[in-house]
């Protein structure tokens, strides 16, 4: 509904229907927000009356109130007077939000509140930084701004209730030297920041073309005249290969302690006060917002090994906790080794082939180009993992994993290993902001070498954390990754990722619409949120080292709990070619994805294994919106192209609408892969407390 529509409002002589009942609800919210915004339209220049509620009215309402609140602030800073009105605004924003989600789910899977709360926040902090950090009058300006510039943040922290005074202050303390440097380095506005920050939302304004670079691909390869449909072939010598993802050893982590708390993650203090309660946390893990306890991990290992013996070994990142405000390069580097090192005691004859993820860094999230000063850069992790990682790989490896965590290995005639540094295209990385065109030489690197293994004959493994479709991604990096996926799909046998704590699958696709490769995603062995432990064993051709089949072996957390004096009974839950399709190129994969479209039944099947069949999840079910996410999800690898997405939900809605009975559920509380979510009655009522609180104190 457009605020035209709303302003007008219904055709006349319209029937009331329990349907159109509901739809004036939310009219009569909506008719009120736009007439206080048309009220006083001098203050959103360019903003027309009748544009939509998902995207015009939000940017527009954000910005003016982000404007407002930055106004204040400055205000405050300068006289150290507080206003009414800056009393209102910031105590109606507190109210809009929650204060865990903000924390602990990735941006576009914030429900619509929330994505409004951090759109404002993000671009009143960045319009504050800019004109105090750049401005020669400017209160940030001096050299000696550190204290100044944490007691900003605190202070917003603590009207906006944005977390515990503990969570905030460790966050500040990591990231701002910088945040402080990237600002005074950088030219990038709040516009352009939050667009980039939160891309695949209403706060995205358009694109900065200082970040819409192209990267040089060789025109050489054949052209691409359907999908690639070569069926890997299984011969007398395939080999296995074990997938450990996420891992997120939390070295704190203490049965019996506080599961349900109110910081990002839990199950580490307060065990005197709960121990015995449901509110404990399990011993061989929980299902709450809890990382994984040692003797879990050793679990895994104990029985991977036991069960199948593997040529080679992957680990797609994620080693450190989800204790993001707390992180350190001690506490980093301690669990990094402590890990790689049980790995090794696990295959000690077994090649081990690591990649990078985002958890790895202290701050989180950043890694930093080269050139910048010691006590910004993320050399010392680098040096770091290649100390650890130098037991498995080849000295040749050290130059490009010392300049950015990445490497390339052959661990057999005609096989090659591509291990990428995806955090590069991770819109939580504040590096990205300091320089788009720093991201290009990784991904030149990238082609460089695949194009060579092509000349060579080799058949290529690319190992990579943050899939390039997932919601966090540069659509950028991703669209120029998917275009050497494409230009190289001959010489890509298999693309492995982590991230997500899904046990997945993605399709890539050329421009024309033709099914290139397929990535597999091998979950998580930890159980933050909402999941079992599991790990992936794959069965590879030993002639072109395509994937023929996994499995997937899990323990059922609820169950393992119950004793937790005895190991867990690990199992395999599934086989993929048993339960889907036998055809694993990217055409059959593709075709696979038709299926589900067109039988639920099989969609159902497929979500549950992808969410580990995990008490709390199949609990809660997943409705006709959970599923299209999920399906969505995996016929995406460049955000901003949704063609098939949209194809493969249109056709699975019309499949649910033509069952009998369809599987009930919540609305999904997994994730919101399928778009943006639709503004529900509570979410416009906060947008219109925020709103009019701006309007009436003015």
């Amino acid at each position: 509904m457009s605020c035209g529509e709303a302003i007008s409002g219904p055709t006349a002589g319209a029937t009331p229907s329990v349907v159109q009942e509901a739809t004036a609800m939310k009219g009569i919210v909506l008719m009120l927000l736009c007439g206080a915004l048309v009220a006083s339209a001098v203050n959103l220049p360019g903003v027309p009356v009748d544009f939509e509620v998902d995207d015009k009215v939000l940017s527009a309402i954000a910005d003016d109130v982000a404007d407002r609140l930055a106004k204040e602030y400055l205000t405050y800073m300068n006289t150290g007077v507080e206003t009414s009105a800056f009393k209102t605004l910031t105590s109606q924003l507190a109210k809009s939000h929650s204060q865990k989600d903000i924390f602990t789910r990735n941006l576009p899977e914030l429900e619509p509140r929330d994505s409004f709360f951090v759109c404002v926040a993000c671009r009143s902090v960045m319009r504050v930084f800019a004109k105090t950090i750049r401005e020669e009058d400017g209160e940030l300006h001096g050299e000696d701004s550190a204290v100044f510039m944490k007691k900003f943040a605190m202070d917003m922290c603590r009207r906006l209730k944005l977390q515990t005074e503990e969570v905030c202050e460790g966050l500040i303390d990591s990231n701002m030297p910088s945040v402080e440097y990237i600002m005074r380095n950088s030219e990038i506005d709040s516009q352009s920041f939050c667009s980039l920050f939160m891309e695949f939302s209403f706060c995205n304004t358009g694109s900065n073309q200082d970040y819409n670079w192209t990267l040089a691909v060789d025109s050489t390869g054949e052209a691409i005249t359907g999908p690639k449909a070569d069926t890997p072939q299984a011969t007398g010598s395939d080999l296995k290969i074990c997938h450990f993802s996420d891992i997120h050893h939390d070295p704190l982590y203490e049965p019996g302690s506080l599961a349900s708390c109110a910081e990002p993650m839990c199950c580490q203090r307060n065990k005197d006060t709960v121990q015995g309660t449901s509110e404990a946390a399990g011993y061989w893990g929980d299902y709450r917002d809890c990382d994984l306890p040692w003797h879990s991990l050793e679990s895994a290992l104990d029985h991977a090994v036991a069960t199948e013996k593997c040529d080679y070994v992957y680990q797609t990142g994620d080693i450190v906790d989800h204790m993001v405000w707390a992180t350190s390069v001690e506490k980093n580097t301690g669990v990094l080794t402590k890990v790689s090192s049980r790995l090794n005691e696990a295959y000690p004859d077994v090649p081990i082939y690591p990649c990078i993820g985002n958890h790895e860094p202290h701050p989180l999230n950043l890694f930093s180009p080269e050139g910048v000063p010691d006590d910004v850069s993320t050399k010392w992790l680098y040096e770091h993992l290649y100390n650890d990682w130098s037991k498995w790989l080849p000295v040749e490896t050290k130059e490009t994993i010392l300049k950015g965590g990445y490497y390339t290995v052959s661990p057999r005639q005609g096989f090659r290993i591509i291990a990428l540094n995806s955090n590069d295209c991770y819109t939580d990385n504040f590096w990205l902001y300091h320089s788009g065109t720093d991201k290009i030489p990784q991904l030149q690197w990238f082609h460089d070498t695949l194009l060579a293994a092509e000349k060579a004959g080799e058949f290529v493994h690319i190992l990579t954390h943050i899939p390039s479709g997932d919601g966090t991604c540069w659509s950028v990096w991703a669209r120029e990754f998917n275009k050497c996926i494409t230009r190289f799909r001959g010489t890509i046998s298999g693309i492995f990722t982590g991230h997500s704590h899904k046990d997945e699958l993605f399709v890539y696709y050329s421009d024309e619409g033709h099914a290139t490769a397929v990535a597999w995603n091998g979950g998580a062995v930890t159980t933050y949120s909402d999941k079992n432990p599991d790990y992936r064993v794959y069965d590879i051709s030993a002639k072109d080292f395509g994937v023929l089949d996994h499995r997937t072996y899990i323990f059922n957390l609820t169950e393992a709990n119950l004793t937790p004096d005895k190991q867990p009974e690990w199992f395999l839950e599934y086989e993929f070619a048993k339960e889907f399709t036998e055809d694993t190129s990217p055409a059959g994969i593709d075709k696979l994805l038709d299926e589900f479209a067109d039988n639920p039944q099989l969609m159902r099947k497929y979500w549950r294994f992808r969410v580990t069949s995990a008490d709390p999840q199949i609990n809660r079910g997943c409705d006709r919106n959970c599923l299209a996410g999920s399906l969505c999800r995996a016929s995406v690898t460049i955000n901003n192209q949704r063609e098939r997405c949209e194809e493969l939900r249109e056709r699975l809605f019309l499949a649910l609408d033509n069952e009998e009975n369809t599987t009930p559920g919540d609305d999904d509380d997994d994730d919101d892969d399928g778009g943006a979510s639709a503004l529900g009655l509570l979410s416009l009522s906060s947008l219109l407390a925020v709103a009019l609180s701006v309007r009436l104190t003015f």
